[in-house]
C-alpha cells in the first residue's frame, strides 16, 4: 500500500520572514515568463552550481545519460541524484521537510510527485515547453510535467502461441482456451490493480465489474514479481501470455533474440512518469533549467535513445510503434492524481475478488 494517509499529513513549521522571502524568491523563479527568463536562469544557476534530483528512474539506463547530456549543455551545473522507489523517496523527502532540511530540488515518479503535492511540498512551475504537450501529459496547475510514458499491453511467447491466435479484445480473454494460460503481477502501479482501473474507467463501474467477474473465472496466475520478471517467466515458457506488461520491455527482449512479442488490446493502459519541483528547492535556477531540458525535444531524445518512451508528441519512441499510432490508437491515461485517488479502491477490489 502507499504511505497510509500521506496526503493528509500535516507538519508544523516556523515561518520566519527569511523563509517567506526565500519562498517568494523560489516562486518568482519557478513562474518566470519574461523574455530574459533564460538569461536569468543561467546566471542564477552559475551561482548555485548544482542540483539534487530524487528519481525512480533506472540510473544506468536513463538518469546518467540525462545527467551527461544536461551537464554538456550547462557545464557549470553538477546534477546529483538519489534513486529509490516512490514510497522511499516520499518518506525521505517528508522526513527532511519535518526536520526543516531541504535537500531535494526535483522529484519524479508515476505517483510520488502527487504524494508530495498532497503534503503541500511542491512548487508549481512554468516551462515554455508545456505548450507543446497535450492536457493529459501536464498538470493543469503546473505542479508536474511528463518525461516519459509507459504502455501496458499483453506480451506472449512466440513459440507457444501464434499471433493469429491471440485474443484481440478484452472479451476474447474470456475464451475457455485461455483459462489458466495467462499470468499477471500483483503490483499496484503496473499489474492487476491498474488493469482493473482501466476496465472500470473505460467500461464504467457496472459493466467493468461485470466483466471482471467473468475474467476472475479464467484463473489468471498471480505473482508478486515485477512486470519485467513476469515477462521473463513468459519468455521461459511458464505461461503463453503475460497479461499486463510494459510493451517496451517486450521490444527490448525481442531485439535481443528472445521468443517474445507484444500486442495491443484497446484501450491500452497508459501511465505517466512525471517530474516536479520541490517547494523549498535550494537550487531553483538550476532546477528550472533541468525541467526545461527534460521537457524539450532535445532532452526527450535522450529518453528515446535510452529505450524509454518519450512523452513529447513530436518525439517518437526508438521503435516508433511502441507509442500510439501504428499498432494501437486508444489509451486510458492514468494520471498521478487518478492513481492516487483510485489506487486503494482498485487494490481492494483485486484483493477481495481475485485473491480470495
Amino acid at each position: 500500500m502507499w504511505l497510509a494517509g500521506i496526503a493528509m499529513m500535516t507538519l508544523a513549521f516556523a515561518a520566519p520572514s527569511s523563509r517567506e522571502s526565500m519562498a517568494a524568491s523560489i516562486e518568482n523563479v519557478a513562474m518566470m515568463k519574461g523574455a530574459d527568463r533564460q538569461k536569468i536562469l543561467v546566471e542564477g544557476a552559475r551561482k548555485e552550481g548544482k542540483l539534487m534530483w530524487y528519481t525512480t528512474l533506472i540510473v544506468d539506463q536513463v538518469v546518467r545519460p540525462v545527467k551527461e547530456a544536461f551537464e554538456k549543455e550547462y557545464p557549470f551545473i553538477q546534477v546529483e541524484f538519489y534513486r529509490g522507489n516512490a514510497e522511499n523517496l516520499v518518506r525521505r523527502m517528508l522526513a527532511e521537510y519535518q526536520a526543516k532540511r531541504y535537500d531535494a530540488d526535483l522529484v519524479d515518479g508515476t505517483v510520488s510527485p502527487v504524494m508530495v503535492k498532497r503534503a503541500g511540498f511542491l512548487q508549481p512551475f512554468y516551462s515554455p515547453y508545456f505548450a507543446e504537450y497535450p492536457a493529459e501529459l501536464k498538470d493543469p496547475q503546473g505542479f508536474w510535467g511528463s518525461t516519459n510514458l509507459y504502455f501496458l499491453t499483453p506480451g506472449y511467447n512466440t513459440r507457444m502461441v501464434k499471433a493469429s491466435e491471440l485474443p484481440k479484445t478484452y472479451e476474447d480473454l474470456l475464451n475457455p482456451r485461455w483459462k489458466g494460460q495467462m499470468m499477471w503481477s500483483t503490483s499496484r502501479g503496473s499489474g492487476a490493480p491498474i488493469f482493473i482501473g482501466n476496465m472500470l474507467m473505460s467500461m464504467g463501474q457496472e459493466a467493468g465489474k461485470a466483466y471482471l467477474q467473468k475474467l476472475k473465472g479464467q484463473n489468471i496466475a498471480k505473482s508478486t514479481a515485477s512486470n519485467r520478471q513476469i515477462l521473463d517467466l513468459t519468455i521461459a515458457g511458464e505461461y503463453p501470455i503475460a497479461l499486463h506488461i510494459f510493451n517496451h520491455h517486450a521490444y527490448i527482449s525481442k531485439t535481443a533474440g528472445a521468443p517474445v512479442d507484444w500486442y495491443a488490446i484497446e484501450p491500452v493502459t497508459a501511465t505517466i512518469q512525471t517530474i516536479a519541483l520541490a517547494k523549498n528547492t535550494p537550487h531553483p535556477h538550476a532546477s528550472m533549467l533541468l525541467l526545461d531540458f527534460v521537457l524539450s525535444e532535445k532532452g526527450q531524445k535522450v529518453f528515446q535513445q535510452s529505450n524509454y518512451l518519450p512523452s513529447h508528441p513530436r518525439v517518437p519512441a526508438k521503435q516508433a510503434d511502441l507509442k500510439p499510432g501504428a499498432r494501437f490508437k486508444k489509451a486510458v491515461y492514468m494520471t498521478p492524481d487518478i492513481q492516487f485517488d483510485k489506487g486503494n479502491e482498485w487494490v481492494d477490489y483485486f484483493q477481495n475478488q481475485f485473491l480470495k
